[in-house]
């Protein structure tokens, strides 16, 4: 019952900022990537020890960098 209380609170607020394109790309993108790394950790091999602990381990981490990362590099205005 938490985790799902935690996915439709999560789906309120992607509501309320709107199902634009570029919302759509973040979200999808971010889940995506977190959840390849989940089914993949040894990519974090190359990295150093640090960066293996936050990120192999804890693919919300990784989910968040992404997501972050995307709403700072697309555009605003994302014309379908």
């Amino acid at each position: 019952m938490m985790f799902g209380t935690i996915v439709v609170s999560g789906l309120q607020m992607i509501g309320k900022c709107g199902y634009s394109q570029r919302n759509i790309t973040i979200i999808a993108l971010s889940l995506s990537t977190g959840i390849g790394f989940t089914q993949v950790p040894e990519i974090f091999a190359v990295f150093p020890q640090m960066v293996q602990n936050v990120f192999a381990q804890n693919c919300v981490a990784v989910v968040f960098l992404v997501a972050v990362i995307l709403n700072l590099v697309l555009p605003q205005n994302m014309e379908v």
